[in-house]
């Protein structure tokens, strides 16, 4: 069953110590110094309170939804009624929206100051002057909140251009009545998989968006392959493990039958609910989406052979400062409001977000609990996405190539070629 992620905010948060700014206090004549009052020459002006500051606005754009919405809005609530010296005005903006959004409105002066956005972005968003780099505020001190894994990714060229407040990673969840013990190997899913495939019933055995390369990930990385090389700093899309990642998921699809077509985000979200599937593969958002009465549980995605695990991406999603922005002290405080220990917990107890703060893990109540357990391992067994700008460019080609060679009939080596082609042509436009 879902954990119980229930604390009350107000406890949690009432341990919060950030250093703010107030305004000093203003200077008044005493009110019981009568002779002092009438010692006043008539010309004098007398002493009054000064006005109080306006408050800094801090606009903060982000893609949440459902609980993770709540928990952030939670956050900025208790923020805006304690610190009026600073105001954050958060706006939530589609998924599918927001890149875009960002990139029209920035270049333009305007936009948000800060943006919650997957690592990912960092590398083209960098180069393009959209975002800036934290500079010294990125102490040594505030880095030791996080898990290392979770801020090497925040990295490009040598600058850190955000601090974390999550990582995201595929597990594979399943239904406890369908279900009672999760498969360990490939192999084992395929077997439990078909006893619940029934096409003419819209049954099938997993469910997860197969023409995605977000979600193939861990099938190419499983079978030894990637989409850029961060070491050698090259795209490795026409590989022969590339090949073979996908054959193995066109198997899955026309052979074995446990993978149907048009696997999208409500999609998987409303057959899971419905017992139409026992197994999907997704991240820690899908949580929220679960229907109450759903008896489920996670497991790390299992082995496609001894010693080779099916490995996710693994995305670091972090608050960045808008380049343009003329509150940037301001916003710097919120991000390290934000990524506190304190708020951190709020957004795993409130929000189900797998934390990037190492200290929350040592809790014993979340270092045991079954949900955040097994999205912490898979975290260690997942790979970071590249911010590099040429692995940006991958991802339009490549799922076209995933869809032609898995639902299609293009062979892999022909779909992987095209798509490296298409890439390279991008790639060139850079002057790169």
């Amino acid at each position: 069953m879902r954990p119980a992620l229930r604390l009350t905010l107000a406890f949690l948060l009432a341990f919060t110590c950030l250093a703010c700014n107030k305004p000093a206090p203003a200077r008044q004549v005493p009110s019981g110094d009568k002779a002092a009052a009438t010692a006043l020459p008539l010309a004098a002006t007398p002493i009054v309170a000064a006005p109080p500051a306006a408050p800094q606005k801090v606009v903060l754009w982000h893609s949440y939804r459902d609980d993770e919405r709540k928990a952030l809005d939670d956050l900025l609530a208790h923020w805006n009624r304690n610190h009026p010296e600073i105001q954050v005005e958060a706006l939530a903006v589609p998924f599918d929206a927001i890149i875009d959004k960002f990139q029209v409105t920035v270049p333009r002066g305007n936009g948000p100051d800060l943006i919650i956005m997957a690592h990912d972005k960092i590398g083209t968003w960098a180069r393009d002057g959209l975002i800036q780099p934290l500079g010294e505020f990125a102490t040594s001190a505030r880095l030791q909140r996080f898990l290392p894994q979770v801020v090497r990714p925040l990295v490009f060229e040598k600058a850190l251009y955000g601090l974390p407040l999550a990582f995201k990673s595929l597990v594979l969840f399943y239904n406890k009545k369908m279900v009672a013990t999760p498969p360990d190997t490939l192999a084992q899913l395929v077997e439990v998989g078909k006893g619940f495939t029934d096409e003419k019933h819209g049954a099938f055995g997993l469910g997860y968006d197969a023409s995605d390369l977000y979600f193939h990930a861990p099938f190419l990385h499983g079978v030894g392959g990637g989409v850029y090389d961060d070491v050698a700093h090259r795209l490795t899309i026409d590989s022969p493990e590339a090949q073979k990642a996908i054959d193995l998921v066109r198997d899955l699809v026309k052979k074995d039958g446990i993978v149907p077509k048009g696997m999208t985000g409500f999609v998987i979200t409303a057959m899971f609910n419905d017992g139409k599937v026992p197994f999907v593969i997704q991240g820690p958002w899908f949580i929220s989406e679960i229907d109450k009465n759903v008896s489920w549980g996670v497991a790390p995605l299992p082995l496609i052979e001894p010693g080779k695990p099916l490995r996710p991406f693994l995305g670091s999603e972090a608050v960045l400062v808008s380049k343009p922005t003329k509150v940037r002290d301001a916003a710097l405080v919120i991000i390290d409001y934000l990524t506190s220990d304190e708020a951190a917990l709020a957004r795993l107890q409130h929000g189900h977000q797998m934390v990037a703060n190492a200290k929350v893990y040592e809790n014993p109540r979340w270092l045991n609990d079954p949900i955040v357990k097994v999205f912490r391992a898979q975290a260690d067994a997942a790979v970071p996405m590249s911010n590099a700008v040429e692995a940006g460019l991958a991802w339009t080609p490549y799922n076209n190539a995933l869809r032609k060679a898995i639902f299609g009939d293009a062979t892999s080596a022909a779909a992987l070629a095209e798509a490296a082609r298409q890439i390279d042509e991008a790639v060139a436009k850079l002057g790169r």
